[in-house]
């Protein structure tokens, strides 16, 4: 159904193999081998996010409620086009059947490949209206395309590059697909779609309200910073304040259900409670979790809501296997100073003309014509 965490696709890869294309990702992203090269959004804020917004020019998108991976494009030694999903433990599975082709090959039988190509995206389960589901590659961004590193590139070019280079081929060749071959490609390939930021309510109203997977907030993105790999304070993520999420680390004692924040590297301390009710097991998220101790040690999402079951303060939502770690203890913190210096949505698409007239100004100073 929709909103449901998509598995992804393939097979993990053994430890060496994982080991050599780790290598390859860092040299052409100069990051650590070590970590997941990806950008991390910051949370919005009143305080720091709108001024940012009236003096920077952004795009904004809806934030997808799925499993966040890059998608690694090679040609091995062979001759053979390979991709593999980047998640962000740093692991990589290999996805079989669905190779990219270059712009310029032939559509029925492609015989150039993208090698070298890495790119940001989103997995998401989407659901028609008869309830069929479809597993989803949502594209957002690209840092190195067929071996042209575009990291520094302004956003929107990167978009034009991902959009031109990478999607449009690859949807392409599955509309001249047999069925009996399309059956086998894991995934259907889409763009995400941006309005410029004072277009949140064109997001909020009429993009999300379309989608066929869950949506839970907004991505703002800076049209001219670079992709930097990381904490990105040029990327914001908002959210309404009674649905900021944390993800914390279960412990289960004899007497509660704890949950410890990460310190970083192995260490994390107590934070607080984890506010559930005996009704909840088997249920929902928790179907199949008949007893805390299911619990223990497992990464979950959780809202901040004293009254569920006090007196622990923080609801669980859903399981996040997907992850590593909890959110780091800044994260935290971040995210807890925004629920209090934060907007909701009618605030926020009210402050919205402001940010619209800045824009204009700033296009007029340029001599940029409406």
């Amino acid at each position: 159904m929709a909103g449901d965490i998509p598995s992804i696709p393939g097979e993990l890869v053994p430890p060496h193999i994982r080991q050599a294309l780790q290598q390859i990702v860092s040299d052409m992203t100069g990051t650590s081998r070590g970590s997941f090269p990806g950008s991390q959004p910051v949370s919005f804020t009143k305080s720091g996010s709108i001024p940012e917004l009236l003096t920077s020019n952004y795009l904004v998108c809806e934030k997808s409620d799925g499993v966040r991976v890059l998608v690694l494009m090679i040609v091995d030694g062979e001759g053979r086009a390979q991709t593999f999903f980047i998640t962000r433990k740093n692991e990589y599975y290999f996805a079989p059947h669905c190779a990219f082709p270059l712009r310029n090959t032939d559509r029925y039988r492609p015989e150039a490949y993208h090698n070298r190509t890495l790119i940001d995206a989103e997995l998401v389960i989407d659901v028609d209206k008869n309830g069929r589901s479809q597993r989803t590659l949502l594209g957002f961004d690209a840092l190195v395309v067929n071996g042209e590193a575009c990291m520094g590139y302004i956003f929107e070019r990167r978009l034009g590059m991902l959009r031109d280079f990478v999607f449009q081929p690859f949807d392409r060749i599955c509309r001249y697909m047999s069925p009996e071959a399309l059956q086998r490609v894991p995934f259907l390939v889409q763009m995400k779609l941006f309005e410029r930021s004072y277009g949140v309510s064109k997001v909020l109203h009429e993009t999300i309200p379309k989608l066929r997977h869950k949506s839970d907030g907004l991505i703002f993105t800076s049209v001219l910073a670079p992709y930097t790999p990381g904490t990105c304070d040029k990327i914001i993520k908002w959210k309404p304040a009674s649905e900021n999420s944390i993800d914390f680390k279960v412990q289960v004692t004899q007497n509660d259900i704890r949950l410890l924040v990460w310190q970083g590297g192995a260490n994390y301390s107590e934070f607080g409670l984890l506010a559930i009710r005996p009704q909840d097991f088997n249920q929902g998220a928790l179907v199949g979790v008949r007893s805390a101790y299911d619990l223990d040690g497992r990464i979950c999402e959780t809202v901040y809501d004293p009254k569920y079951a006090p007196p622990a303060q923080w609801r669980f939502m859903r399981f996040r296997d997907d992850k590593p770690y909890g959110n780091h203890i800044s994260t935290v913190h971040k995210i807890i100073e925004s629920m209090g210096d934060n907007l909701e949505e009618p605030e926020l698409i009210e402050t919205m003309a402001e940010v619209r007239t800045a824009w204009k100004e700033r296009e007029a100073a340029a001599g940029i014509l409406p």
